[in-house]
C-alpha cells in the first residue's frame, strides 16, 4: 500500500497548521492514529476526534483556571488553543450532518470566548442577503473607538468558516486595517445555521450585500476597501472586485476558480457525500460560472505556485490577465511538505507557506488603504 493511513490527513493536518495548531499536539495525535491496524475511514475518524477532544478537555481547565485567577493573557492563549482544536475536529470530513453541525457549534463557541478574551474589539454581526443571513465578525486593530477605518474584507471557500479566517485578519489589524470575516454561502454558520447553499447566485447576493452593509456603517469607509482571499476565496476576491469599481485593491492567495480548475484533480470528498451535497446548491458548477465574469482595475496581487494541481499554471495566468490594472505575481517555488506519492493537493501550497506570505499580502493592502507603512 503506497499511502500511509496518516497520508489522507495530509489536508486536515495542513489546515490546521495554518489555523495555529500546536505541532507537537498534532504529532501525537497522528502517532495514534499510526498505530490503526486496518484502513479504516471510521477508526481514523474516531481516534483523530477523541485524541482532540481529550486536548479540549484539557486546554479548557486551563483556560478555565487562569480567567478565575484573573491571568488574562494566559486564559486568552488557552482559549485560542480550545478553538484550535476544535477546528481540527471540524477539518475532518463527517458525512453526518447532525454530527458535523454538533462540532461547528463546539468551535463557535469556543471562539466565542476567546473572542470575550481579545484586546481589540471583536464584534459579531450577521449580513442579511436575499438568500438568508451570513454570520460574520468585524476584527477592528484596536478597540473601535476611531470615527472610521479602511476594511478589507476576507473570503474563503467550501469547508472554512469565520472563525477560520482570523488568521487573514490578523496581520491586517496590526497595520491598522479593520477586517470583515463572513461565513460564505455553504461555508461556517451560513450553511450549518441558516442552510445558506454555495452556489454562483448565492455568492454574488452575498457580495452586494456586505458592500450595503459597509455602506451602512460610519465607522467603515466604503472608500478604502480591499478584498483578501485564500483558496475559493481567492476567486471570490476577484469577482467581488469586478462588482465594485471603488475597491482599492484585490489579494487574491493561491486562487481557485471551480471552471479555471481542473476538474479531475478536485477531490473526491468535494464532489460526493452527504456532507458535500448538503454545502452545495442545484446546478452548483453552472452557476458558479458567473464568478469568472468580469475584469477590474484595481491594484491586484496574486500569489500561486506550480505544484497547486486544482489551478495549473495556465489557469492561474488566464485569472492574473483578467486584471486590467496595477498588478504584481508572486510565485512560490518551495516545493509542499505534506504531498503524498499520488497528488500534490491544494491545501499543500496554501497552508504551508501562508506564514510568510500573509507578510506581503497584508503590506499589499495596508499601503494602499492606510497610505502607511508599518
Amino acid at each position: 500500500m503506497k499511502w500511509a493511513i496518516r497520508d489522507l490527513l495530509n489536508p486536515v493536518v495542513t489546515r490546521s497548521m495554518l489555523y495555529g495548531s500546536d505541532p507537537f499536539d498534532i504529532e501525537y495525535i497522528l502517532k495514534q492514529v499510526d498505530q490503526i491496524k486496518a484502513m479504516s475511514g471510521k477508526k481514523i475518524q474516531a481516534v483523530w476526534l477523541d485524541n482532540w477532544h481529550a486536548k479540549i478537555d484539557h486546554y479548557s481547565a486551563l483556560r478555565d483556571k487562569a480567567e478565575a485567577n484573573g491571568h488574562r493573557i494566559s486564559a486568552r492563549a488557552y482559549a485560542k488553543m480550545v478553538t484550535e482544536c476544535h477546528y481540527a475536529c471540524f477539518m475532518i470530513n463527517i458525512d453526518d450532518v447532525d454530527t458535523k453541525r454538533e462540532i461547528y457549534h463546539g468551535l463557535t463557541e469556543s471562539y466565542k470566548h476567546y473572542v470575550s478574551l481579545c484586546d481589540n474589539k471583536i464584534e459579531y454581526i450577521e449580513i442579511d442577503t436575499e438568500y438568508g443571513k451570513l454570520p460574520a465578525y468585524i476584527h477592528y486593530p484596536d478597540d473601535g473607538s476611531k470615527a472610521s477605518y479602511p476594511v478589507a474584507i476576507t473570503y474563503s471557500g467550501i469547508g472554512s468558516c469565520k472563525e477560520e479566517l482570523e488568521m487573514l485578519s490578523q496581520p491586517l489589524n496590526e497595520r491598522g486595517v479593520a477586517v470583515i470575516t463572513p461565513d460564505m454561502p455553504g461555508a461556517g454558520a451560513a450553511i450549518i445555521d441558516n442552510n445558506v447553499k454555495c452556489g454562483g447566485p448565492q455568492i454574488e447576493a452575498a457580495f452586494d450585500a456586505i458592500y450595503k452593509f459597509i455602506d451602512s456603517r460610519n465607522d467603515l469607509d466604503s472608500d478604502r476597501i480591499a478584498n483578501f482571499g485564500l483558496c475559493m476565496g481567492g476567486g471570490y476576491a476577484f469577482r467581488a472586485t469586478v462588482k465594485n469599481p471603488k475597491v482599492k485593491c484585490c489579494v487574491s492567495l493561491f486562487p481557485l476558480l471551480m471552471h479555471f480548475a481542473d476538474q479531475g484533480s478536485i477531490p473526491i470528498w468535494m464532489k460526493k457525500g452527504k456532507w458535500s451535497s448538503y454545502q452545495y446548491a442545484e446546478d452548483y458548477l453552472e452557476g458558479m460560472k458567473i464568478l469568472e465574469e468580469g475584469t477590474h482595475a484595481a491594484d491586484f496581487l496574486m500569489v500561486h505556485s506550480d505544484d497547486d494541481n486544482w489551478m495549473s499554471p495556465e489557469a492561474s495566468e488566464r485569472l492574473y490577465e483578467k486584471a486590467t490594472g496595477y498588478k504584481e505575481r508572486m510565485q512560490v517555488t518551495e516545493k509542499p511538505a505534506y504531498a503524498s506519492e499520488e497528488t500534490i493537493m491544494h491545501a499543500m501550497p496554501v497552508g504551508e507557506q501562508y506564514h510568510w506570505v500573509k507578510h506581503e499580502a497584508a503590506d499589499f493592502i495596508a499601503e494602499r488603504l492606510t497610505g502607511e507603512k508599518k
